[in-house]
């Protein structure tokens, strides 16, 4: 888009300008990243998922396919493998300005209780696309405390939602009353 000198073109150009910044940073930010604990890698590379596996322990949460493969196209998914078997997985909805959502964290039966699902929630929080993100929520029906124990806030008046007690100073209004009320 090329730009005139004239008061009312100079506006439109520095929104286009800050569009096309933006999406550069998107780009940036959901481009494949890795994590590593032992044998075990945690990675947001789209290609290593495994999908027939996530239908198999998301089922019950997203019974349609077709709703699946959309919710899973648009949103960050974080896989976690050991010797390039998928193990766990997490999915992320976000603006990548303000709202980070967790949601569908889920580990393989044998690969519970040993610290791996807290390991994928840090990865997931430790991503770059939660910096400045002022609403960081977690989505979900896990063991009884997981969340609690590592750093987030039930809302009780939102069953299954918890939110991070505060992420840049800031604490989430909703949850901030309905922790304090217990």
């Amino acid at each position: 888009m090329k730009c005139l000198n004239k008061p009312w073109s100079i506006s439109v150009c520095r929104e286009v300008a800050l569009a096309d910044l933006a999406r550069q940073q998107r780009l940036r930010l959901i481009w494949s990243r890795k994590w590593f604990r032992d044998a075990i890698e945690a990675s947001t590379d789209p290609s290593l998922l495994n999908y027939r596996l996530i239908a198999q322990w998301l089922g019950a949460t997203i019974p349609d396919s077709r709703a699946l493969i959309l919710a899973l196209n648009n949103s960050l998914c974080f896989g976690l493998y050991r010797n390039g078997r998928q193990i766990g997985f997490a999915r992320v909805v976000t603006d990548m300005a303000e709202t980070w959502v967790i949601r569908n964290l889920f580990i393989s039966p044998e690969y519970r209780f040993v610290g791996l699902g807290s390991w994928l929630l840090h990865c997931c929080l430790s991503h770059p696309g939660t910096r400045g993100c002022r609403h960081i929520v977690a989505m979900g029906e896990p063991v009884p405390d997981f969340f609690e124990r590592n750093g987030f806030i039930a809302c009780p008046s939102l069953p299954g939602i918890w939110v991070t007690a505060s992420h840049d100073g800031i604490n989430d209004p909703i949850c901030a009353r309905s922790a304090s009320s217990h």
